[in-house]
């Protein structure tokens, strides 16, 4: 019985690990995100300032769709960062009171189906928010390139 529940143990710290590596992606991504944020947010404001202060030098049509995809790719960086509801790799006992009745196997048993539908859950709210990033990753490149494109000369074939 001993090494059977042992067996368990292994299987929910295994879990659990899987859970805590889902819970930094998550974070690392959300660090990633305000990080790029902050930088469209410099790159549009920099660019609206000498847009204003030389308008005659600058392709209207690529300045604007430029800051208009950067906005975008901002404003999916803020979904990505917003807070959310996330499921807890733990249960809370007060809300489980049966858990302190289960025998050992049943317990682990529990805490491991617990541990794998919070992790799955969390999973896949990872995924979409790395999905959402992906896009504002090439909408940066795309906006950055029109900016670019806005500040060029004209060239006449």
């Amino acid at each position: 019985m001993e090494s059977e529940n042992n067996k368990f143990t292994i299987l929910l710290d295994s879990v659990r690990h899987r859970f805590d590596t889902v819970r930094d992606a998550d974070n690392v991504l959300d660090q990633k995100s305000g990080t790029l944020m902050g930088f469209e947010i410099t790159i549009i404001i920099g660019y609206l300032t000498l847009f204003v202060s030389q308008l005659g030098s600058i392709k209207l049509f690529e300045g604007i769709a430029g800051v208009v995809v950067l906005s975008i790719s901002t404003v999916l960086l803020i979904v990505i960062s917003w807070p959310r509801d996330y499921s807890f790799a733990s249960v809370k006992l007060t809300a489980n009171q049966d858990y302190l009745n289960k025998d050992e196997k049943q317990l682990l048993l529990q805490l491991i189906s617990d541990n794998e539908s919070s992790t799955d859950k969390n999973y896949i709210k990872l995924k979409r928010k790395s999905l959402l990033f992906k896009i504002a990753l090439i909408l940066l490149i795309v906006g950055s390139f029109l900016l670019i494109l806005s500040k060029l000369p004209n060239f006449y074939v």
